[in-house]
């Protein structure tokens, strides 16, 4: 048989499932196996996440199911042969269930080991679409369902989540979507499923309406009724059979006391059945005492003695009428007043929030004030992390001015028990000693552990000899852990822990094993922007800087090269003993490819190469994979001033560049365009001397002069000063006559080819041709009376020197 619980997350099925799996009973003494779908999906998520896999990835996850050893023992969930039971609630399982279990392929894994477990056994199975997809023809199929407030405020109570409640609630309404939109086995309820509403019952009250619904065979009153079992012997003789009668027993028990009972009076009694609504005590008179399950709030089970108020000894049915609610009210007032008398605590539940405190259910139906301030040893954050809570109290105040008003405080229990438990340690625990605690809570500088009520330091530095980063990563909360007590402080109550104290230092012998330059294997535990981390043995890691990834390219993130968990090989580069540090290099294990640089490229090597980025200084050229050269912008023109390289060159451009300079220890490849022809300027210069007459076209006129382009490319400059060409004619008047494109003849002035630099005049020129002329007239023709004469030439020499020499 199989009875088929679905609904939402926290709507309170895994809890009725388990009680109905462990309460309601089959013929011949046979049990129901309960079996939670939520668990296993939960111990693949677990699974995955141990093993790197991330739980959302269709393929990896898959596989890793269909692989995965996952068995039910006894209620716990096993995984590979290990009890993950306890490690199934938290906020990271919770966080990758939901959409795991959306994943169909999944989904049918699982589904089939539920079939297979269920096909078994009698069975109680709750979880998503077990009502829908699994088992659609059960027998039993229930929906139950909560708010989201309720859900929320149940999955707090269980103090497995770190989250708030407001988180809680959106995580549980997040869930819900993806539940609803799940390809398969989505959120809804079946038809012919009975429907419930958890969200204002207890977990008893959901308990008995379900077990009203189910009608187990052979689970009929009329089989548990108490009876004998008797043979007719010997004329009709009753004899007793093999077990002997309950009820029978009883009464023998009870029937000396029968004088004395009296209406009014506290008894004691057995249970000799329960059935749905109904339990059945036997007060050893005549009929049993029916008092309704509801007065109970945990399910009595047969032969459990109970304590009730004898109401009347017969009703009009002849019937004895006792009531438990009563008999519990009357022992909890003498206990509860015994207790303040004598400053013994009691135990209640903290049921809900209150102005300034809690309400706390002592038992009974009577309710005590909880004091915020009184509820917990420390500041208490998050007040709904108290709410159902069960604990002792210590009674503060019973009465006050006649009327019933209930005071407790938690907090002097708490304190008392706390300091009971830390002054028993100081006293019996030595440094060295072995402890065993559990993970309580993580600070960015470790973790507290909890050692029975008060805390330890495990510091993130006694975690392990190697680099601790994050205290998680070694420890989880709520686990179980042994540990060394490293120092005591009984003043200041301070207790430090360690995790590494239980093997030795292995930087101890540290420089036995490595050496700078040792080629080493390790394996990658870690990546960061800045690098890798390499294990090279338990507590020594050391580090690769991303610029010891590759001798020629650029590596701009540690995963273009290597992965977590690759084993890899690597060089020793330094170390520091002190600190526990480790330099590492990967590509000292291979060839320094710069080292043959000069000899593959050596200067004057002519190439055609691809541009492969542009700078507003120049360009890159790749030589080969890993290796670029660069140009600059002045070596692509002799004669141009290229102001950025984009004008000239273009990114996947094949052009022809020689090998200008190489600088191995750099790593600088210097190349050139430029170099492939002769350089212009030195012709140049080898041609025109200063004196020698040119002629040329204005290229560009500037405030100080203007620019002449003269053959071969070369550009010159006449300053505006040697424009004029005589003395009335001013600079600014003499630049004002040129434009743009003007054929001029002019006199080389000064030539600087080293810096690509000539400078023309106009007005020198005049003075060639003035003296060209004169030396022509000298050198014999004849003139007339009235011509220019050698007094003359002087005269104009002596004025024009003295007029060179004021300017």
């Amino acid at each position: 048989m199989v009875i088929a619980i679905d609904g939402p997350a926290g709507s309170g099925k895994s809890t009725i499932a388990r009680l109905l799996a462990e309460r309601l009973k089959l013929p011949k003494g046979k049990s129901f196996t309960y079996i939670n779908s939520g668990n296993l999906y939960r111990a693949i998520c677990l699974g995955c996440l141990r093993a790197g896999i991330s739980p959302v990835d269709p393929v990896k996850a898959l596989e890793f199911a269909k692989n995965a050893s996952i068995e039910y023992r006894n209620k716990s969930v096993f995984l590979g042969g290990e009890d993950v039971t306890a490690l199934l609630h938290t906020d990271e399982i919770d966080q990758h269930t939901a959409p795991l279990s959306a994943i169909v392929p999944i989904r049918h894994v699982v589904n089939d080991i539920i079939r297979k477990i269920a096909a078994d056994c009698d069975a109680v199975v709750e979880g998503r679409d077990m009502t829908t997809v699994v088992f659609p023809d059960a027998k039993y199929r229930f929906y139950l369902d909560a708010s989201a407030d309720a859900r929320a405020m149940r999955r707090k109570s269980q103090g497995v989540s770190q989250l708030g409640l407001e988180e809680i609630k959106e995580a549980i309404l997040k869930r819900d979507e993806i539940d609803r939109n799940k390809t398969e086995g989505s959120l809804k309820i079946a038809p012919g499923v009975d429907y419930m509403d958890t969200s204002d019952l207890t977990i008893d009250q959901v308990y008995a309406k379900l077990e009203g619904k189910i009608q187990l065979e052979g689970n009929s009153m009329a089989q548990k009724e108490v009876g004998s079992d008797t043979n007719l012997k010997d004329g009709g003789a009753k004899t007793q059979g093999p077990k002997e009668n309950i009820q029978t027993t009883l009464q023998e028990e009870y029937l000396k006391n029968l004088e004395n009972l009296e209406e009014g009076q506290l008894i004691e009694g057995y249970v000799i059945q329960v059935t749905s609504d109904q339990v059945f005590i036997n007060i050893g008179y005549k009929s049993e005492g029916k008092i309704p399950i509801t007065e109970f709030t945990e399910i009595p089970k047969e032969g459990e003695k109970v304590q009730v108020i004898l109401e009347k000894m017969e009703d009009r049915h002849g019937e004895v009428v006792v009531s438990k609610q009563k008999a519990d009210v009357k022992i909890f007032w003498k206990n509860l007043r015994q207790a303040f008398q004598d400053h013994t605590m009691i135990e209640g539940t903290i049921e809900k929030l209150v102005k300034g405190g809690y309400d706390v259910n002592l038992g009974a139906g009577v309710h005590a004030f909880l004091p915020i301030s009184q509820s917990d040893a420390q500041k208490v954050d998050k007040p709904e992390k108290l709410l159902e809570l069960k604990s002792p109290f210590y009674v503060e105040r019973l009465y006050s001015d006649g009327k019933v008003n209930i005071v407790v405080n938690r907090r002097k229990w708490i304190e008392e028990e706390i300091e009971q438990k830390r002054s028993d340690f100081f006293a019996n625990t030595q440094i060295g000693a072995d402890v065993t605690g559990e993970v309580k809570s993580f600070t960015s500088f470790g973790a507290f552990i909890d050692l029975g009520g008060f805390d330890g330091l495990l510091h993130i530095n006694d975690m392990s000899w190697g680099h601790v980063t994050r205290p998680k990563d070694f420890v989880r909360k709520g686990q179980e852990i042994r540990l060394k007590v490293i120092r005591i402080d009984p003043a200041e109550k301070r207790i430090n822990l360690s995790l590494k104290h239980f093997t030795d230092d292995p930087w101890v012998h540290f420089e036995d094993k490595y050496h700078v330059n040792d080629v080493v294997k390790g394996k990658v535990t870690k990546l960061t922007d800045f690098g890798a981390f390499i294990e090279l043995e338990e507590g020594i890691e050391g580090l690769a800087h991303i610029s010891e990834f590759s001798w020629i390219k650029k590596i701009q993130k540690p995963e273009e090269v290597v992965s977590i968990g690759d084993e890899v090989e690597c060089m020793v580069l330094g170390y520091d003993l002190q600190q526990g540090k480790v330099s590492l290099g990967l590509k000292q294990v291979t060839a320094n490819p710069w080292n043959e640089i000069g000899d593959k490229y050596p200067v004057g090597t002519r190439l055609t190469r691809k541009v492969v980025k542009l700078t507003n200084a120049g360009a890159f050229i790749e030589l080969e994979d890993g290796i670029d050269g660069f140009l600059h912008g002045d070596d692509i023109s002799w004669t141009k001033k290229v102001k950025h390289p984009g004008s000239e060159i273009q990114v996947g451009q094949e052009i022809e560049i020689m090998v200008i300079r190489v600088e191995k220890d750099s790593r600088n490849i210097k190349l050139g365009i430029k170099q492939l022809s002769e350089d212009p300027w030195q012709s140049f210069a080898a041609t025109y001397k200063p004196g020698t007459l040119m002629e040329g076209e204005v290229s560009s006129i500037t405030d100080f002069g203007i620019f002449v382009r003269v053959p071969g490319g070369i550009e010159g400059l006449i300053h505006k000063t040697n424009l004029p060409e005589n003395r009335e004619e001013t600079p600014e008047d003499a630049l004002k006559k040129y434009h743009v494109g003007d054929k001029i003849k002019a006199v080389v002035l000064e030539i600087q080819s080293d810096k690509q630099k000539v400078a023309f005049s106009i007005r020198d020129y005049q003075k060639k041709v003035q003296q060209d002329e004169l030396s022509h007239y000298m050198a014999g023709e004849e003139s007339d009376g009235d011509t220019y004469t050698l007094g003359d030439f002087l005269k104009s020499r002596d004025k024009d020197t003295a007029e060179g020499a004021g300017e």
